[in-house]
Formats: C-alpha cells, structure tokens, sequence
C-alpha cells in the first residue's frame, strides 16, 4: 500500500475527527492534555456542492486540524443547527467521537467499496481547492462514520505541511488561522 506524504497510507485510516460546541476550548484541550498541535483553524470551512442525505444543504461548520504524529485529528463546531451529520450525531450520542478519514487517491473506487458493503452515503461535497469528500453511515459497525477524502496533490500538501509542523512542536504558535 503506498504511503502519503504525511506518513500515512492510501486508503488506510488518516484521522480522528470530534465535534464540539466550542472550537477553541476544545483545541486548548487537546493540546494540553494530549500534546496535540499546533492547529490549522479554519473560522468557517467552505463545504461546495454540499448534499447531505441526497439533498442540496448548506450548513456550516468551523474547524481546525492538528497532527500528533502521523494522526491527524479534526475538530468540528457546528455554526447553526440546520440538519447535518454533526446534528445526527449530537443528538444521538452528543459531543465527542464522530467520524474516521480514509485517504482516497481512487475517491470513486473508494465510495463504490463502501457503498457496495452496504453503507450509506450520507454527505458529498468539495472543497475549494478542487477535492471531494464523503460520508458514510457505518455507525452501527465502528461507532462513527466514515469520511472518504480525495487525496489530490493540493490535499496531500496541506496534510503534509500539518504533519510537518507537528513535528518537534514545542507549544508555541499553537493555533494558526487559515481564514
């Protein structure tokens, strides 16, 4: 299985994601307890052509990404309380765990995988920089979803720049905007 620039493999297991009611306590957190850091803040993420259970949405969301080691971890506010996955989840379990990532250089092989082991798609869209990613509802299995991102080349960079400020991090500069 080939390996991505940032340590992990194609199609194996990238991030960890969480979501919060407060994006920056939860990022002081992480970092406090568990040396995650420095976090990548996006103040609201643009989702594009956002569908959510086969309908147009349009939700949103801030979030912020911070590696320790090879993991990445994602946190997740919501900004409204429209129907989304982060709403499913909070009022089926509340705050905390919500999904794993999955690499994706074959996004479309990679959906068709899942959805071919049963598993619904709940969320597609794509970000600016011209990549797509996926939920899928595999709750029941693994006790949260499953989020197929494609890896193209502009991803795999800003993975990597994550990872690489991760690395040796010595809790300086622990949140950087990337509005």
């Amino acid at each position: 299985m080939p390996v991505l620039n940032f340590g992990q493999p194609d199609e194996g297991v990238i991030q960890m994601a969480f979501i919060t009611d407060d994006l920056q306590r939860a990022m002081r957190d992480m970092s406090a307890c568990l040396g995650v850091g420095p976090w990548f803040h996006f103040e609201e993420f643009e989702l594009c052509e956002l569908r959510y259970m086969d309908e147009p949405a349009d939700f949103r969301i801030g979030l912020a990404l911070a590696n320790s080691g090879h993991m990445q971890f994602e946190l997740i506010q919501p900004l409204d309380d429209k129907p989304s996955p982060y709403r499913r989840t909070r009022e089926r379990r509340g705050w905390g765990f919500h999904h794993y990532a999955v690499a994706a250089r074959d996004f479309d092989g990679t959906c068709a995988r899942l959805g071919g082991q049963g598993y619904r798609r709940l969320v597609e869209c794509s970000v600016p920089v011209g990549a797509r990613a996926a939920y899928y509802d595999t709750d029941d299995a693994l006790a949260g979803m499953i989020e197929v991102v494609e890896m193209t080349p502009e991803v795999e960079t800003l993975w990597t720049t994550i990872h690489h400020a991760s690395v040796g991090w010595d809790g300086e500069d622990p949140v950087r905007s990337m509005t």
